[in-house]
């Protein structure tokens, strides 16, 4: 967990450090994992047609021990960060992030995070 320049305390609960930034800061802010939480995707046929399957995607919540302390640190105020998955089987405690302005298209190693603006679910 990690408090940023601009006040914002990140918990990462992402597999990979996150790398934040704003115009105004020097440098980008690394936010290292905290722990990890998961989900379990399940899927359930809408149609087949012609031989194609579609279907629609949910994402159960796995509330285990990493569950507990992302939740505890959400409780306490810190914006809890996690997968796009995450984010939708945790509604509004697991957040999903958004690029920074110019990073929108740019190689993984060069990408910086959005700290004021992160999409829920």
């Amino acid at each position: 967990m990690k408090t940023l320049p601009n006040n914002v305390t990140i918990f990462n609960a992402t597999p990979h450090s996150i790398r934040f930034w704003r115009e105004d800061w020097n440098e980008p802010v690394e936010v290292e994992t905290d722990v990890i939480v998961s989900a379990k995707a399940q899927e359930e046929v809408v149609s087949v047609e012609n031989g194609v399957t579609y279907i629609i995607t949910t994402f159960t919540p796995v509330r285990d021990e990493n569950y507990n302390r992302a939740f505890e640190a959400h409780k306490n105020g810190a914006i809890v960060v996690g997968s796009i998955i995450a984010a939708q089987a945790f509604p509004k405690t697991v957040v999903a992030m958004t690029p920074a302005p110019g990073y929108e298209r740019v190689p993984p190693d060069q990408k910086r995070m959005n700290p004021d603006k992160f999409t829920v679910f």
